[in-house]
């Protein structure tokens, strides 16, 4: 007689992050693999300049990494498409839930003032790691750049050209003309979340004031649209471990054939992974230190609770380094595994995935400092005033930018060369340095993106009023969302609204 299979085998049966985390240690595994074998193609002869390039071509003809990376196309996909309808009506409804023009000001005031204190906090935090390691001085006391030929850099110099497009700090005006869209359907169809956002809040504050016919009409289809939005999201959900192993093992698959046989930045290895680790380091202490505390002790809540809650959305994050793909996963996270109502995490979520940008703010500003270090550049405490609050405001417009990280990072070195000397080296020269780990890097500033959101939700939350945050034993259904304005009466409070 058969013996039952036991539980730990069966793997359709665990939960939904462990498979997730299953997923992404099967794509890395299948991404080293691919890797390897890639940098075993290379010709023994072939110019160290050129090898990674060699190894990655070999990788990317392959079968199986054509697959891998239809798969991950196929996920994402399926995230982006459920993007504009789960935002547009989730954002509604959550303003015609608000109800009173005083309970949506209170709400957005809270959540604009916690965005621009976690922004500010993780900059600073990395302002003073990068200011105590120095990863941009050699150990003779120069910069690791200061001096040398840097046209061996030709091609990164190229590369950030083609990606940055001829963009520059005046672009960032764009983001205020996103906010009011010439044409709604367009808007929609390029993603541009900020405009769709404005749109949305306008069209939810006035049907919480209209009480006629067309507009409980409109508020009924919105409440359709939005539940329709959340089975296709379950769908999609259901292939996330098999996403993410696409996902990962496409990323891995290419750095690794890069980087490894690469052979160009031998010289400056150990300033460049120093700068990596005093990355990840910043990236780690707001992940782990700063954002838990809020969540103590502002919130009153369990951190450890909001990890374990967060853990599917961290996993998607990590892998797709999108904050705003991830936005499906991460509301329900929120709200089935965190407890927050929909009114708050509908509000609070799709504004943090435009204008809520922790790691990257951090990681511009230790960017920016670690470049001026390998040049040799002193920084005072006026210029570096200056990238703090440049890093702050363009982290608020990064969605709304193609490659605005790079364009970021440009815009803070030139505001610093400006300051400099004449005849000063070309700080921009020294972004190829930063191409090493980016991908690494934006993974991890991704993932930290989120987990800042999600705290903001699960904390303004707790000062709302709400009940069943964080709970050991969460909803299996997101809250339901009621089709008329509620008012403050019937709000989910324990004692009132602050």
């Amino acid at each position: 007689m058969l013996r039952p299979m036991p539980n730990l085998l069966k793997i359709w049966r665990w939960p939904l992050h462990s498979q997730v985390l299953l997923g992404l240690l099967v794509g890395a595994l299948l991404g080293a693999w691919l890797g390897a074998w890639g940098v075993a193609q290379v010709p023994p002869g072939a110019p160290a300049a050129t090898a990674g390039a060699l190894a990655a071509e070999a990788v990317q003809a392959t079968w199986p990494f054509v697959l891998l990376r239809l798969v991950g196309d196929l996920f994402i996909n399926g995230l982006k498409l459920i993007i504009v309808p789960i935002v547009t009506s989730s954002i509604i409804l959550a303003v015609v839930n608000i109800g009173s023009g005083s309970g949506f000001g209170r709400l957005a005031s809270k959540t604009l003032a916690y965005y621009f204190a976690t922004s500010l906090l993780a900059i600073l935090t990395g302002l003073l790691l990068i200011n105590l390691v120095h990863p941009g001085v050699g150990a003779d006391g120069r910069g690791i750049l200061e001096g040398q030929d840097i046209s061996a850099y030709a091609s990164e110099q190229a590369e950030n050209q083609r990606r940055v497009g001829g963009r520059s700090a005046l672009d960032f005006l764009d983001v205020f003309r996103q906010m009011v869209p010439p044409n709604l359907v367009a808007a929609a169809a390029e993603g541009q979340l900020l405009g769709l956002i404005v749109v949305a809040l306008v069209v939810g504050y006035f049907l919480a004031r209209m009480h006629t016919p067309g507009a409980q009409a409109v508020i009924y289809f919105t409440q359709g649209v939005y539940d329709v939005a959340l089975k296709v999201t379950d769908l999609v959900l259901r292939f996330a471990p098999i996403g993410v192993i696409g996902l990962l093992a496409v990323t891995v698959g290419e750095q690794y054939a890069r980087l490894v046989p690469d052979a160009r930045f031998a010289d400056f290895l150990t300033g460049i992974v120093q700068f990596a680790l005093t990355a990840l380091a910043a990236l780690a202490i707001h992940f782990l230190v700063s954002l838990p505390l809020i969540v103590r002790f502002i919130g009153g809540l369990s951190p450890l609770r909001q990890y374990r809650a967060m853990a599917p959305a961290l996993v998607t994050a990590f892998s797709t380094c999108s904050s705003s793909a991830t936005l499906p996963v991460t509301m329900d996270c929120v709200e089935t595994r965190a407890g927050v109502s929909n009114r708050t995490a509908s509000f609070v979520l799709p504004l943090g995935a435009t204008v809520n940008m922790d790691g990257t703010a951090l990681y511009e500003c230790v960017a920016v400092i670690f470049i001026c270090q390998a040049f040799g550049v002193e920084l005072g405490f006026a210029q570096q005033f200056l990238i703090v609050l440049v890093a702050l405001l363009t982290s608020i417009g990064v969605a709304g930018v193609p490659a605005a990280s790079l364009v970021a990072i440009i815009i803070i070195l030139e505001g610093v060369q400006a300051q400099l000397a004449p005849g000063a080296p070309s700080l921009v020269a020294g972004l190829g340095l930063l191409f090493v780990f980016d991908r690494p890097l934006d993974m991890c500033r991704t993932s930290v993106n989120v987990f800042s959101d999600s705290c903001g939700a699960v904390v303004i939350a707790r000062t709302e009023g709400e009940t069943g945050v964080l709970d050991s034993t969460p909803d299996t259904h997101s809250p339901a969302m009621f089709p008329v304005p509620i008012r403050s009466s019937e709000r989910k409070a324990s004692g009132g609204s602050p």
